[in-house]
């Protein structure tokens, strides 16, 4: 089972990923949806892609992921998202192969985010790969939800 703590920052969520597993994606994946059920179809889309790409990395790449964190601002429509997994090796986009099915996370992030980037953890070490996802327009310019109005899972 996952655990999902709130932020205490209205607009804030985190997952703790500790302990967890690949399998752990498409849960992942139905926490952010319900942490940001207004976002336009595009937009939230977008997210879910880029934060299944970055957590994916994280298990694959990183030795495992410590936590998921999403912010979200209100105006214009953004989010946020930071994945800190326990390694320090710096993720790199390189180029895949047509017959290869792996290697493209980064370019798909790439594509998606309007900028990402990577940040070390110098208390916990490891790092932290965050993605910036713009709305296309299609968002409610909704304010951030209230500490313990959101749902818990």
């Amino acid at each position: 089972m996952i655990s999902i703590a709130e932020h205490p920052v209205p607009g804030t969520w985190m997952l703790d990923l500790r302990a967890t597993t690949p399998r752990a994606l498409p849960d992942m994946r139905a926490w952010v949806a319900r942490c940001l059920p207004d976002l336009g179809e595009g937009h939230l889309d977008d997210v879910l892609l880029a934060a299944t790409e970055l957590l994916a990395n994280a298990y694959v790449h990183g030795g495992g992921a410590r936590h998921i964190q999403l912010w979200r601002g209100v105006s214009p429509c953004a989010i946020r998202i930071e994945v800190a997994d326990v390694s320090v090796e710096q993720p790199r986009a390189r180029p895949s192969q047509f017959e290869d099915p792996r290697g493209r996370g980064l370019l798909v992030v790439d594509g998606v985010a309007v900028q990402w980037g990577v940040r070390r953890e110098s208390v916990r070490g490891g790092k932290l790969v965050w993605a910036h996802i713009r709305c296309d327009g299609g968002c409610p310019e909704a304010l951030p939800r209230v500490r313990g109005k959101h749902s818990r899972g």
